[in-house]
């Protein structure tokens, strides 16, 4: 037995409460199976109690904490003490490319992995334990080793019950309005002005038979739903305050509830016990294909009593069926479509301006597969390429072009076509100096100790400024003018000049102007313009504007009608400008709307699987385009230029 590969990742953050490691892609890689229920989110069921997995896919059930996992690949059963873990499941895996890696439920993740030696069926062992005290969420341990049939999901150890206490049905008695004062009268959620309790009730009350039988009338208030949920025995007295009792009787041993009703808390009681235990059930089904029925509790670690009703639930959910020789999972049901009705007339917009056709990009773009493609007199090349998996903003800088990437410092891709890590991690949107010559980011690391860590870096020696850590992840870079790297906390602006400590400045600064120091004011509801000779001009907070550079005008872009709105420094009201069909309009991704020149905003367009670059000449109201050709793939975005020489 030989361990052929490890990755660790000890502050995994997993979104959903679900630890995901997915298969990477690779272009030769096996055919998915024909069985449909294996494939990642094939049938409705959740993560299990420990963890499932299928086609190309582990999920383990998790929580909302920093998790510690660590992946093995072995060439045989490795060795393995189960009692040093509190939860163990081994279960079938199938790799379709021979990789896997770290990710999230909603996708993206990790760039690093881990090579599995070979493709095709695997065992997994997934263990899981809490942390150590002090430490937060669960330790993870999955290993892998190659298996010559799938076999079945058998669970090994489990030191938390698989099945869970019944709901008490008190929401679906009560309501979602009464319940949720249950949580603030507990003390749980934001802050509570002094007359919430007197406030009306939002939402509809109980039934008034509901009411009746314990004794209280139907509430208006707060107030009223308090002394409602302490007649149920959901709230209890705790000093001056209250708190959620910790065993709530079932309502339906309180009440007499209507067959409807009693049906709804049954249902939830239901839930409550067997929604992750049914996952196992259906990950042991959809790989029997069928699974018999005569080992289903040992293989499960569940009482042999509690087989009936976890059966029962799985089909009355649709989650597995019974035929002969046992249950198949079924597969995830369709969701049920919604019509959305459409206006029928939209206000009018001014007729869509033309454009004529016009010269490339003029500091080149970053592919869809992470190549930087540059113009040169004979057309398109490829300067470098990127290798990160998440690519989020590139600038043209004296040494070259920076790549800011996920997971990392990001890349110089030199002129000469070669390709660094940058020296320092500036974030996904660094800021730069107008002439290219310094790129500025605040370094974010969130875990079990986050912090963050604003940088300065001259590229044209590789030199890095740096400020100490700090735990609050507050501070965001704006600009960078004159040398000096501007910052905020969400407090305070600060301009932090290398070799000095940073000046404070005035509050809520949102945007430096590189080419002329000018910066942007955003408050609560109101925004002002400073300009380079220090006057403080208000503008509109109506739109989120920007700064044009040279920092006497700017600039907001209206999605819905398709337009960019120009606001000339102390001018009452700004002027609309259409902007062609297509263009893309949003501040927030890679491709979002940016300044070419400084008279010349450029957008990105989509035309099918085609992207074209628009440019919009402000001072001359002209519209050009150009066609990118197909090496720059799909998604591509523009390489922002240096904006003074």
């Amino acid at each position: 037995m030989t361990l052929l590969g490890v990755y660790e990742e000890d502050e995994y953050l997993p979104d959903y409460g679900t630890v995901v490691v997915r298969d990477r892609y690779a272009a030769d890689g096996l055919a998915p199976l024909e069985n449909v229920v294996l494939a990642e989110f094939g049938t409705d069921a959740l993560s299990g109690t420990v963890a499932t997995a299928g086609d190309g896919w582990v999920h383990g059930h998790a929580g909302d904490p920093f998790q510690a996992v660590r992946l093995e690949a072995h060439d045989a059963p490795p060795a393995f003490v189960a009692d040093e873990w509190e939860d163990v499941v081994e279960t079938p895996f199938r790799s379709r490319g021979g990789r896997i890696a770290l990710e999230l439920l909603t996708g993206g993740g990790h760039d690093d992995g881990l090579d599995l030696g070979r493709r095709g069926l695997f065992r997994a062992r997934v263990a899981r334990r809490a942390a150590v005290d002090g430490e937060e969420g669960d330790v993870w341990l999955m290993q892998f080793w190659p298996a010559a049939e799938p076999g079945s999901p058998r669970w090994v150890r489990r030191t938390r019950p698989a099945v869970s206490a019944p709901d008490s049905g008190w929401r679906e008695v009560l309501g979602h309005a009464v319940m949720d004062v249950a949580w603030r009268a507990a003390g749980y959620g934001p802050p509570q002005p002094d007359t919430w309790l007197d406030e009306p009730l939002r939402g509809d009350p109980p039934d008034e038979s509901i009411c009746a039988q314990l004794g209280v009338a139907p509430p208006g208030s707060p107030r009223d739903a308090v002394a409602l949920l302490v007649a149920a025995g959901v709230l209890a007295l705790e000093g001056d305050g209250h708190r959620l009792a910790e065993h709530p009787p079932p309502a339906a041993e309180r009440l007499e509830l209507p067959d409807r009703l009693a049906a709804l808390v049954g249902q939830a009681a239901d839930r409550a016990r067997y929604a992750w235990v049914v996952a196992d059930l259906t990950s042991v089904a959809a790989w029997g294909d069928p699974a018999p029925l005569g080992d289903l509790a040992e293989r499960l670690l569940v009482a042999p009593g509690e087989l009936p009703g976890l059966l029962a639930h799985a089909t009355a959910t649709g989650l597995v069926q019974r035929v002969v020789g046992g249950i198949v999972a079924l597969p995830r049901r369709e969701p049920e479509q919604v019509v959305v009705p459409v206006p029928a007339s939209r206000p009018p917009r001014a007729a869509n301006p033309v454009t004529f056709e016009g010269a490339p990009p003029r500091a080149g773009v970053v592919a869809g597969n992470g190549d930087v493609v540059v113009w040169r007199l004979d057309g398109p090349v490829v300067l470098g390429h990127v290798p990160h998996q998440y690519r989020y903003h590139a600038c043209e800088t004296l040494t070259g072009i920076a790549v800011a990437t996920s997971g990392g410092p990001g890349t110089l891709v030199r002129w000469d076509g070669s390709a660094e890590p940058l020296p320092a991690d500036l974030g996904t949107r660094p800021v730069r100096s107008a002439d290219g010559r310094y790129l500025g980011g605040v370094e974010l690391h969130v875990g079990r100790r986050s912090w963050d860590r604003p940088h300065l870096l001259d590229v044209t020696t590789g030199e890095v400024a740096s400020l100490p850590e700090s735990p609050e992840l507050t501070r965001r870079a704006i600009g960078v003018f004159d040398g000096a790297l501007y910052y905020t906390d969400g407090r305070q602006t600060f301009r932090w000049r290398p070799g000095s400590p940073p000046e404070p400045l005035a509050p809520d600064l949102w945007q430096i102007d590189p080419l002329s120091g000018a910066a942007l004011e955003r408050g609560a509801g109101d925004a002002f313009l400073h300009t380079p000779d220090g006057t403080r001009i208000a503008v509109p907070a109506d739109r989120p504007y920007e700064l044009v550079p040279g920092g006497v005008r700017l600039i907001a872009f209206d999605y819905p009608g398709h337009s960019a709105w120009l606001l000339d420094a102390g001018a009452e009201a700004p002027e609309e400008h259409p902007v062609p069909d297509g263009c893309e309009l949003s501040t927030a991704v890679p491709s979002a709307p940016f300044w070419e020149t400084p008279s010349t905003v450029a957008f990105q367009h989509e035309k099918g699987a085609r992207t074209r670059l628009v440019r919009w000449h402000v001072p001359a109201g002209r519209f050009d385009h150009h066609d990118l050709p197909e090496l720059v793939g799909y998604r591509p975005f523009s390489v922002q230029p240096v904006l003074r020489a």
